[in-house]
């Protein structure tokens, strides 16, 4: 359960000083530490700009991020990426995606960039009384999704075809990155994972056909990684998961209802779901009834942060109150996803963006 009745997924539109900066080391005309105070300059401003909009949970944006998850799997040993490019919405994208090259394991012992990063957020938020610093990590299903499903790579570095070893490693993995940042002070950490709503597209599916693997197959290996990797989780430590239909630059990746995953997805021990629900393409709450009596929060993403379009208040009332109908009292809000997933962001302007979280704030008389 979480005591948050509104929340924010995690990303904000990058400021231009940090696009500009992150250009410049890109060129090598800055070094690495100068990166670093612009982004540690911007991070604190995006903070203030958070307290004073009346949010009580805080993020850095990502601004350091170039990727939604794998800035973060690149902590782990044994994994690395391949870049790629590829065709969407009409234009080629250069794309990075993940791949295992040897064993899977976390080291707490060696520096970290992203423990660096939380440990700057928690000191920022420690200077506003009542505001609570979240940390957004990607989930260890996105490993497997990458390296098997994405790249379709069959004979794995390391653990050829056992599959029971990789899952297995990936697990400890997370167990150790969780304890670390506890051990830096997190006690809200959100782990996103859109591996479930690939899970639901007729498309992604039929490659996953031809592929040689079975629906089933797959979402009991989410199932088992996502549910070990919680194991040894500290009892005052809420974490809880955020999944979309994607967002590569505010278009959506997937599409279809969450009915077949949300069964599974429940039996795994977290404190909350966000879930997007800001359009016609994710269907009837129903399928998360099953929480309604729990003590697992439901967070309903009705807010959507692709569409610039502004929501009403009425519109999100009246949505929201049909999601309490079904999953009960342990019910909050929240956008969709982040406001820039991939470093680019969304196709919303800066003003929208305050715009939807003024929204999200000003819904308070009805949650």
């Amino acid at each position: 359960m979480i005591k948050w009745k509104y929340d924010i997924v995690g990303s904000f539109l990058r400021p231009q000083e940090i696009k500009e900066a992150r250009q410049q080391y890109a060129e090598g005309k800055i070094q690495l530490e100068q990166l670093r105070k612009i982004e540690n300059e911007e991070i604190a401003k995006l903070v203030e700009k958070e307290v004073q909009h009346g949010l009580k949970v805080v993020t850095d944006g990502e601004f350091r991020r170039r990727w939604w998850h794998l800035d973060w799997l690149k902590e782990f040993d044994g994994f690395t990426t391949r870049h790629l490019q590829k065709e969407r919405n009409g234009s080629v994208h250069h794309i990075e995606l993940g791949m295992v090259e040897g064993k899977i394991s976390y080291d707490c012992q060696r520096q970290h960039a992203e423990i660096e990063a939380w440990d700057y957020l928690y000191q920022l938020a420690q200077k506003y009384p009542g505001i609570t610093a979240k940390k957004c990590i990607s989930g260890p299903n996105m490993i497997l999704v990458d390296h098997f499903l994405q790249l379709g790579i069959k004979e794995t570095p390391y653990y050829g075809h056992d599959m029971e070893a990789i899952i297995n490693d990936i697990a400890v993995a997370y167990q150790n990155a969780i304890l670390d940042l506890y051990n830096h002070g997190c006690r809200y950490l959100q782990i996103d994972d859109t591996s479930w709503t690939y899970m639901i597209d007729e498309a992604f599916l039929k490659k996953v056909n031809d592929l040689g693997y079975k629906k089933a197959e797959i979402l009991e290996w989410f199932r088992i990684v996502s549910t070990k990797a919680l194991e040894n989780k500290p009892h005052d430590m809420v974490i809880a998961n955020h999944f979309c239909k994607g967002n590569f630059k505010g278009y959506p990746l997937f599409s279809g209802f969450y009915d077949t995953v949300a069964p599974i997805i429940c039996q795994i021990p977290y404190d909350a779901f966000f879930v997007e629900y800001d359009d016609e393409r994710s269907g009837s709450f129903e399928p998360w009834a099953r929480l309604k009596g729990t003590d697992v929060t439901f967070v309903a993403g009705l807010i959507s942060t692709k569409n610039p379009r502004l929501e009403s208040h009425d519109e999100i009332k009246k949505r929201y109150l049909e999601a309490k109908k079904i999953v009960g009292q342990n019910i909050a809000l929240s956008p969709q996803c982040g406001f820039a997933s991939v470093e680019e962001g969304n196709c919303i302007d800066e003003k929208t963006q305050w715009q939807k979280i003024d929204l999200l704030v000003s819904c308070q008389d009805f949650l």
